[in-house]
């Protein structure tokens, strides 16, 4: 039986595994948890982690909902068991994503048994939220993976549906963070705590779509198209037209709705970010990051329409720009009036997108 001393150096080095297979998975998630404070940044980490251990298996192309879900749920059975997964699912898994996803997606999976291990060291508060989330989102994948269909390119038919799948992917994350600030901030009483919540599901919501218009084209070489099939077909589009440089115009048009969309979410996700307290500074830097990040990619679009057609990059802001979000949200983030102007200059260009018609909830 090991002793006391090598118990914990196991579970240092558990969460040294953790930190350092953070940023390989997500460079700007891996910014913005850095700065939290312990224990919620740990918090924060294993929960993204066991999430993008999820994601994994839902990206990895010509994996079926049922061969997807062979390896989630077992996952997840475990996950809430306090079980490790057994080496026959490690093999399992190691197969299905063989050439099928990114070596560091890879090597994260190959350490699942160091992440499950550091949410069990966590308080019970923060493992019941975090299992409850993220098995919502693992039942959600599969369930949205099949109604996709099996067959050839995977595709959502409406705005409603992707509203319902971006639930499942991000919505779910917005709700676990909510869950994770009250249980860990001594100034989030139960009254913001249901104010937050409000506003939970829209920060996810927004993150997600800008992370659909984003990735479009590397989605459709894997063989998803999540620009909702309503839309294209109302342009006269199919979606190889999105690859299609003569019809920059077409594909604007037929996105639009999913930027406004986008736009009027992350509204609701800088209401989020504004009821957080001022006192919890290091909080409201991680959302900070994410939503001037997200902003500052669709202004990417708003500036130059035809950079939604589908190229071999993908669409993202540089390196030097995710600097200066990171050194002007830093100056400005506990004083709410430079805060409120530094968003409204960031977001003016989403203006060009129309007047959003999303329903307020």
């Amino acid at each position: 039986m090991a002793s006391m001393e090598e118990g914990n150096c196991d579970l240092k080095n558990d969460w040294e595994t953790c930190y350092r297979l953070l940023p390989g998975v997500s460079r700007t998630f891996a910014i913005a948890i850095a700065g939290l404070k312990e224990p919620l940044r740990g918090a924060v980490c294993v929960a993204y982690l066991l999430c993008r251990i999820l994601d994994t298996f839902e990206d990895a192309p010509g994996l079926s909902s049922q061969e997807q879900g062979d390896l989630i749920f077992p996952f997840l059975a475990n996950m809430a068991a306090g079980e490790l997964p057994p080496e026959s699912w490690s093999q399992k898994a190691a197969r299905a994503l063989e050439d099928a996803a990114a070596p560091n997606d890879i090597e994260l999976v190959a350490h699942c048994r160091e992440v499950l291990r550091c949410l069990w060291s966590e308080d019970e508060p923060t493992r019941i939220a975090t299992c409850r989330w993220v098995t919502e989102m693992g039942w959600g994948m599969v369930a949205y993976s099949g109604r996709m269909g099996e067959q050839g390119l995977k595709s959502i038919p409406s705005l409603a549906s992707l509203d319902r799948y971006c639930y499942y992917i991000a919505g779910t994350v917005g709700y676990l963070l909510t869950d994770l600030f009250f249980i860990h901030s001594p100034f989030i009483n139960r009254s913001l705590f249901y104010l937050l919540q409000q506003d939970a599901l829209d920060f996810g919501l927004g993150l997600q779509k800008v992370n659909i218009i984003k990735d479009m084209g590397e989605d459709f070489r894997r063989g998803w198209c999540f620009i909702p099939g309503e839309l294209l077909t109302a342009g006269g589009l199919e979606p190889k037209d999105l690859a299609d440089e003569s019809k920059g115009e077409e594909v604007y048009r037929a996105v639009r709705p999913v930027l406004l969309s986008a736009t009027h979410n992350l509204e609701r996700g800088w209401r989020y970010l504004t009821r957080m307290p001022v006192e919890e500074r290091e909080v409201r830097l991680f959302l900070g990051y994410s939503l001037f990040f997200a902003a500052k990619t669709l202004a990417l679009v708003a500036d130059k329409p035809g950079r939604l057609v589908i190229q071999n990059e993908k669409l993202k802001i540089s390196r030097l720009e995710v600097s200066s979000v990171v050194a002007s949200v830093n100056l400005a983030v506990n004083n709410p009036e430079s805060l409120e102007k530094l968003w409204r200059k960031t977001t003016a260009p989403l203006g060009g997108f129309g007047p959003s018609s999303a329903p307020e909830r």
